[in-house]
């Protein structure tokens, strides 16, 4: 027991170590969220794909891929982008846009369109088929044998939706990961990724402290912090 739980703080210090001291780092591309919400929107096409690059660390183990999870987007008759997915905690939801950028933030995320636009009868067949998931429960342990259960994940969602809408075939879309959906869309030419982008919070500059030791206390708040986040998205899979 205490082996486990010095490992687990061990995976946690790491967490917020690297948080704490590798964020200033290059990294790909990086945007905030409005930057992203504009790129999307001005790229994306009915049926676009929003790949994620997150941290969950038991999608990333077991599919052996950094790719964690996946949304669907549409335009509707407002003309604003709406988001579909099955998140954990929540179920399948709808979502605008910024809002759903906002939750996901920070991620790297991937932005793929349909070669071929969606013709009205794939795009009435799909948005149905997403829309009558709506409120249903998120899960993920059926992933496994492959037979539909009461919950759905992320990458089943999408794939049964686009089954109904006859855009694929797949024979158990439980066992479709992330990275499996992304690999049978470009193989077979029916996707293609056009933006890839490192999303980041903006982050508001810390109040200098008078004395060293509030100072001392700030920083390590701000630390913990940035730990606590960090090991929900990997041990909860919050991306």
């Amino acid at each position: 027991m205490k082996k486990t739980l010095a490992l687990i703080l061990a995976c946690c210090w790491s967490a917020g170590f690297l948080s704490c001291s590798l964020a200033d780092e290059p990294v790909f591309s990086e945007k905030d969220i409005r930057e992203v919400h504009n790129l999307f929107s001005e790229q994306a096409v009915d049926g676009a794909m929003i790949m994620h690059q997150g941290d969950c660390l038991a999608v990333k183990v077991f599919t052996q891929s950094p790719y964690t999870h996946v949304a669907m987007m549409f335009c509707n008759e407002e003309g604003r982008w709406v988001v579909y997915d099955s998140a954990n905690g929540t179920g399948v939801r709808k979502s605008e846009l910024i809002d759903y950028l906002t939750e996901c933030a920070p991620n790297h995320l991937v932005l793929l369109n349909p070669n071929q636009p969606l013709s009205e009868d794939q795009k009435s067949r799909l948005l149905l088929a997403l829309e009558e998931q709506i409120g249903r429960p998120y899960g993920i342990k059926h992933h496994i044998s492959g037979k539909p259960a009461k919950g759905v994940h992320c990458s089943e969602y999408i794939t049964s939706a686009m089954v109904s809408a006859g855009y694929l075939t797949a024979e158990r879309p439980a066992k479709v990961s992330p990275a499996s959906l992304r690999a049978g869309l470009l193989n077979h030419h029916l996707y293609s990724e056009i933006a890839e982008t490192e999303m980041i919070v903006a982050s508001i500059p810390p109040v200098p402290q008078s004395t060293w030791c509030s100072q001392m206390w700030s920083d390590t708040k701000a630390c913990f912090s940035g730990t606590y986040q960090k090991c929900s998205r990997m041990f909860f899979c919050c991306d």
